[in-house]
């Protein structure tokens, strides 16, 4: 259980830097696309490099968030309470 707890504030802890980073790279990417020209092969290059990196931290915060929930899930599953006992109260009278 303290394994699962800790793979989940592993991801807790990379995830929102994660959406920063998408944040930011969406935002360069669009700079990147309204400063430069469509013939231009340097600037081509500029915003693949973005749209590339922008991808990748986009996949890894949804992978991130996805173990995430699993793991939380799984402790879900895990801590379920048992089954309590009903009480005799029919036969005390």
């Amino acid at each position: 259980m303290i394994f699962l707890i800790s793979i989940m504030s592993f991801a807790n802890f990379v995830f929102y830097p994660l959406v920063i980073g998408t944040i930011i790279a969406v935002i360069i990417e669009q700079i990147l696309r309204s400063v430069g020209e469509e013939d231009d092969a340097q600037a081509v290059r500029k915003v693949t490099i973005a749209m590339s990196v922008r991808k990748y931290f986009w996949r890894q915060a949804w992978l991130f968030n996805i173990i995430w929930f699993v793991c939380y899930g799984i402790l879900l599953v895990l801590n379920r309470p048992g089954q309590q006992a009903m009480p005799d109260m029919i036969w005390q009278g």
